[in-house]
């Protein structure tokens, strides 16, 4: 393993920011911390990096407790949200500087700056200064600046929370392939679920200072430790004792499955190729939400008012109401 956190504790005051945290890393493998703003993803991150010291517990990396070393003896290679790049440096000058105060030869500088300027796309703006950069660019840059100085492991705390959606989703898109390059392990927080689900090999869920599950993103998404995690990986609904997502409820315009919820169709909104339907289903408090194909509400003829059954596509990922023990929901 790459990295091994056992037993990490850390309070500010009062306030548990994390509490015995255990997760092994393994080398190679890009992995995301995900969870809410807050939930404790940032603190664990910086722990590693040597940034903040752990009030209890261990942190491993590459085999060498570096529980008490400072930041500059771990070969961490860390990327902040806000471009930490040297603003009175040129593009080429940023990436270099690692290299320089280690007082490597300015033969084997020159070809590693050339190298990751070309795995960055920036050859180009080698000569420029980082306010002649674009946002996506800067933060590239950032990446290259880390990578100069071949860490053995490169930390990203929330990388593109700065950009707009589209340079994120082109960034993300070009982290994934960069990674696939160099191989190097790395650990990126976020709090976009999306995000973490696109890129990740590994995704460890961090909430209230605790890891709620751990496991590849199909894991996760398919097989969902509790109600917490399947939330947080995407839009869900309550159907009886079951939270579900609303894509993996069949709607019927007669009773015929045992068991289905009756409800009547209080709203039907068309967004793009979808129909989202809203529906109160007897003896539920709350309604219930139904995602359809256009094609398909079109074919059951839906409208408001509508009386419909509502259950559980075949092989629907489910998790029971907070609350409700899975007895039950299995005897429902």
């Amino acid at each position: 393993m790459s990295i091994e956190v056992r037993g990490v504790g850390k309070r500010y005051g009062d306030f548990v920011a994390l509490e015995d945290i255990n997760v092994s890393l393994p080398t190679g493998q890009l992995t995301a911390l995900l969870g809410p703003s807050g939930g404790g993803k940032s603190t664990l991150l910086r722990i590693i990096a040597g940034l903040e010291s752990a009030d209890s517990g261990s942190v491993e990396i590459e085999g060498t407790d570096a529980t008490r070393l400072p930041p500059q003896k771990r070969n961490v290679g860390f990327v902040f949200q806000h471009y930490a790049v040297f603003k009175h440096m040129t593009v080429a000058k940023n990436v270099a500087f690692g290299l320089e105060i280690r007082k490597r030869p300015k033969a084997e500088v020159k070809a590693k700056v050339a190298e990751l300027l070309e795995l960055v796309h920036l050859s180009q703006f080698a000569h420029r200064l980082p306010s002649q950069l674009s946002g996506g660019q800067r933060q590239r840059l950032a990446l290259a600046r880390a990578l100069a100085v071949e860490p053995s492991v490169l930390l990203l705390d929330e990388p593109f929370g700065a950009l707009d959606a589209k340079v994120r989703k082109e960034l993300r898109d070009w982290l994934r392939r960069l990674h696939d390059e160099v191989h190097v392990t790395t650990v990126f927080v976020t709090h976009d679920q999306e995000e973490a689900l696109e890129v990740a090999d590994e995704i460890v869920v961090i909430n209230e200072g605790r890891i709620e599950q751990i496991g590849s993103p199909d894991q996760l998404y398919d097989e969902p430790a509790n109600d917490f995690v399947m939330g947080f990986l995407g839009a869900v609904t309550r159907l009886g004792p079951l939270v579900l997502r609303p894509h993996d409820i069949e709607v019927a315009v007669a009773p015929g499955v045992p068991g289905s919820s009756a409800g009547v169709v209080q709203r039907a909104l068309r967004v793009g190729f979808e129909v989202r339907l809203t529906v109160d289903v007897e003896g539920q408090d709350e309604p219930v939400l139904v995602v359809l194909s256009r094609t398909h509400a079109r074919a059951l003829d839906l409208e408001l008012g509508s009386r419909v059954w509502l259950s559980p596509t075949t092989g629907a990922t489910t998790v029971p109401v907070l609350g409700v023990p899975r007895e039950a929901v299995a005897s429902a």
